[in-house]
């Protein structure tokens, strides 16, 4: 009953807005799968302001029934009343549990796509972690989750749609990693480039969609598929697939080929459908039968299904069937990196479901995926003023650094470069970094302007950093307010008054109005106001480079002032670095 009447006050008041704002007020009501349902079977209930038009306008806001607040979104261009996986948000969303923490915020394009994506347990710890970017609806970028205890338990590149090197990285609760590569044949788009083969006069291969590759021999010669997959052979690795013998010749046999360099070397590892194995190579075109053909009563025959795998430890290599060791070998070096399929003769068609590779990862590439290293000493932001690699950032942030590390986000990829001091200002709390590493690729051009002259009061801006990139991740994180004055603390007139929310690690990281350009650099706030932090005003930032010995030219470009803001902020991300030190 008070819950009955708490919400009916709530739609009192939300009355009196509506008469007040002139603007059409609905409320709605989902129960726990965001579909529609009546006030007593509701877990959810949705506060969304219509335009006359019927546009949803100004912010989403969603609650517990019981009151607190759940999420709220930036926007939306449809929000459907029945099915809320229908409605199309943009912009910022951020969620929260019935506790008040923080659930998730993610951000969204105009179009609804997402481009950025943190989840939270109530712990705090980190759940999710993921940065996109789209062309052509193929996204680049990151993925990671995380176990409760705070420890990695995924991670995946993706460029252009697909995997970085084919690999993601896959953890156990207790730290220990390997990467991946896994084949399921989910779509027809042979995204790992099969060699696939059409209605040839002897053999023919297809993908099945969801189901493997099927591969099928006409005669009595063999048949390979095979793929480049390099391996880190002097670490442990396993090779696996499920086979299953659709009909055909029952006596020969089908199953891995792997350090395929050509038809001269390379090791399989094969089974018959009538119950027997037989593993082997071939080196230097010579056959080296490690075994006979044997018999097994693991394998599941005539039309079963079989689980066959390839496991090096150490220097030894364990066969086994459908989980049970058959065989173990002493490790030869492989020649080659393709890996695959092979029907080695008989007449059959053999449906090869999946493919899966392991290998250990290495502790560095372990560290480089997981949660920031705890050796580095602090962090902040900072954002490139020349392509060569000149940075822009706080005093504060390299004082007394013995060691500056650079990370940043280079064609969907996230890049580490060593970094050196340039110069440095510790009165007006400024430094320039430049990067100092020859992998590093040079930008053309740097796609914002540098505002030489002072903004006004109530303009709109934004920051883009990494605060606290130890607990919230080292994705680019958005804020955004306003100037509310034109000097800082005490009225300190080379800085701004600022509205915009910042953390410990926004240090250094740029201001830029909402037509693309650079108004100031993020640098202090007031931990006893909310909301109440300062920037240093790019014109007096341009005076610091200006007096540098090295030559640099502060950006100018406009095109992208006519862009939406989510287009902005996708523009302005690669340029904007997480600075580590020790």
């Amino acid at each position: 009953m008070r819950q009955t009447i708490k919400i009916l006050g709530q739609l009192f008041f939300l009355l009196i807005a509506q008469i007040t704002f002139g603007q059409k007020q609905e409320q709605y009501f989902y129960n726990a799968k965001w579909k529609e349902c009546s006030l007593y079977d509701a877990v959810y209930y949705r506060i969304v302001n219509f335009d006359s038009t019927g546009k949803p306008i100004g912010k989403i806001k969603d609650y517990f029934i019981t009151g607190e607040i759940q999420s709220e979104q930036e926007g939306a261009t449809y929000v459907d009343k029945s099915d809320d996986s229908k409605s199309k948000f943009f912009g910022k969303s951020t969620g929260y549990y019935k506790s008040g923490k923080k659930n998730f915020e993610n951000l969204r394009d105009q179009s609804g796509q997402q481009i950025s994506n943190i989840h939270w347990y109530e712990n705090g710890n980190i759940k999710l972690k993921e940065t996109y970017t789209y062309k052509n609806g193929k996204r680049s970028g990151s993925s990671s989750v995380y176990y409760e205890n705070g420890k990695l338990k995924n991670s995946a590149e993706y460029d252009n749609g697909k995997l970085v090197d084919k690999y993601y990285l896959d953890c156990d609760e207790f730290g220990k990693c390997q990467k991946v590569f896994y084949e399921g044949f989910k779509t027809l788009n042979n995204e790992n480039d099969w060699p696939i083969i059409n209605d040839k006069e002897d053999f023919s291969s297809k993908i099945v969609e969801t189901k493997g590759l099927r591969m099928e021999t006409k005669t009595t010669k063999g048949f390979f598929q095979l793929m480049h997959l390099p391996i880190d052979v002097n670490g442990n690795f396993s090779i696996e697939t499920i086979i299953n013998h659709e009909f055909g010749d029952e006596n020969s046999g089908e199953g891995l080929v792997y350090g395929f360099k050509d038809w001269d070397n390379y090791f399989y590892f094969i089974i018959s459908s009538n119950g027997y194995f037989k593993i082997g190579s071939k080196s230097e075109g010579i056959n080296l039968d490690f075994e006979k053909w044997q018999t097994s009563s693991y394998i599941n025959k005539n039309f079963g299904r079989n689980l066959i795998k390839v496991n090096k430890i150490k220097d030894k290599v364990y066969f086994s069937i459908n989980g049970q060791l058959v065989s173990s070998q002493d490790y030869y070096q492989f020649r080659g990196n393709l890996i695959g399929f092979e029907i080695q003769s008989g007449i059959k068609q053999v449906l090869f479901e999946q493919l899966i590779v392991r290998e250990d990862a290495e502790a560095n590439e372990q560290a480089s995926n997981s949660m920031p290293s705890s050796d580095w000493k602090s962090s902040g932001s900072g954002f490139f003023i020349d392509g060569k690699g000149y940075i822009l950032t706080n005093y504060h942030v390299i004082d007394e650094a013995s060691e500056i590390e650079v990370d940043l986000i280079q064609k969907g990829q996230k890049k580490s470069f060593k970094a050196k001091i340039i110069s440095s200002d510790k009165l007006n709390d400024m430094a320039v970094i430049k990067i100092d590493d020859n992998n590093f690729s040079p930008y053309y051009s740097l796609p914002y302007n540098f505002k030489t002259t002072i903004s006004d009061v109530g303009t709109n801006v934004f920051a883009l950093g990494y605060p606290m990139h130890s607990i919230l991740g080292d994705e680019i994180k958005f804020t955004d307010g306003k100037i509310s004055s034109k000097s800082g603390f005490q009225g300190d007139v080379t800085k701004y008054q600022i509205t915009v929310p910042v953390q410990p690690g926004n240090s250094g990281c740029p201001l830029f109005d909402y037509d693309g350009n650079l108004v100031g650099i993020v640098n202090s706030k007031v931990m006893a106001a909310e909301n109440v932090s300062y920037a240093i005003k790019s014109i007096y930032a341009k005076s610091f480079i200006d007096v540098l010995q090295d030559k640099i030219t502060v950006p100018t470009n406009n095109t992208l002032e006519l862009k939406p803001l989510t287009e902005k902020i996708k523009a302005l991300s690669d340029y904007v670095v997480l600075i580590k030190i020790k």
